[in-house]
């Protein structure tokens, strides 16, 4: 299973592209949490207002006569709140931009995965109709974490700036939505997992056809840089349980090195995929595919 172009991968008989939202620039030290600046600048080095990019990447997943889409970006609904934490560049346009290039519209989309309910993942889930928001995808079944709908629809201080009900209310109304309890099998190449920490309902997407020696991981926020999914303690200002964040980690490292799996990250620009490499001293690294070696 190697990359056939930069946005093209097999897995067994599943074919995977990597899709975009456009880039998002936000504050560094938002990413990086406690990580001390001179440490993360010398691998990602903030513009003037100390912001730093991060795609917008969402995944298509064809398998099993079905098209999948995982995360859909921040849409194009007005939000003064996303205006005011960040900057979104789209220089090639927007993720429906990219879809309709593969001549794909929004009819084609069989199944949409959320990772979770931030707005940077889920804003093309719904699009103004008549200034209503409704289902972007409309054949599509969109499932999510009952945990994420429950604390998305029940904000706090802390995470009310993250959360916009417009994106997702919508699709419970419509009755196109699935709230899952934990993990799920949603085709048979293609599976959900809990990944708790950046949310308490955070989910991640494996994709392992019955025909593929090893799987791929779509991470989502579990590590939004592959940087992130190397080094346990590295972990995000935005993340609502640290600790969990650390101990998902680790339990998914050591399951990715040993199945010697595919990752796709969601936000880095440097190293979109790879796979996990480990050194003498035991130490993980994220590496390109070809370089890396099984467990």
């Amino acid at each position: 299973m190697q990359p056939e172009t930069d946005a093209y991968f097999r897995c067994g008989h599943a074919q995977i592209t990597l899709l975009s939202d456009g880039v998002a620039y936000w504050d560094g030290g938002g990413a990086f949490g406690l990580v001390p600046r001179t440490r993360w600048t010398k691998l990602l080095p903030p513009d003037e207002l100390n912001r730093i990019p991060q795609a917008l990447r969402c995944v298509l997943i064809e398998a099993d006569g079905k098209r999948v889409l995982v995360d859909c970006g921040v849409g194009d609904k007005p939000n003064e709140v996303i205006a005011t934490q960040y900057e979104v560049r789209r220089p090639n346009g927007t993720l429906m931009d990219d879809l309709a290039r593969r001549g794909l519209t929004p009819e084609a989309i069989d199944i949409v995965i959320l990772t979770h309910l931030h707005g940077d993942h889920c804003g093309w889930a719904t699009s103004l109709n008549g200034g209503v928001p409704v289902p972007t995808f409309p054949r599509a079944r969109y499932y999510v974490q009952g945990q994420e709908y429950e604390d998305a629809t029940h904000p706090n201080e802390r995470t009310r700036n993250t959360y916009f009900a417009e994106n997702f209310v919508p699709l419970a109304q419509a009755g196109v939505l699935t709230l899952l309890d934990g993990e799920a099998q949603i085709t048979p190449s293609v599976r959900v997992v809990p990944t708790p920490g950046h949310t308490a309902g955070h989910q991640s997407v494996i994709v392992w056809p019955a025909d593929a020696a090893s799987p791929v991981f779509l991470i989502g926020d579990l590590a939004p840089f592959m940087i992130h999914f190397e080094r346990l303690a590295w972990v995000t200002a935005y993340d609502v349980l640290p600790l969990v964040t650390i101990e998902t980690k680790r339990a998914w490292q050591r399951w990715a090195y040993d199945h010697h799996a595919l990752l796709i990250s969601c936000h880095d620009t440097q190293q979109p995929v790879g796979r996990l490499s480990r050194n003498e001293k035991g130490l993980f690294s994220v590496v390109a595919p070809e370089e890396a070696h099984a467990g």
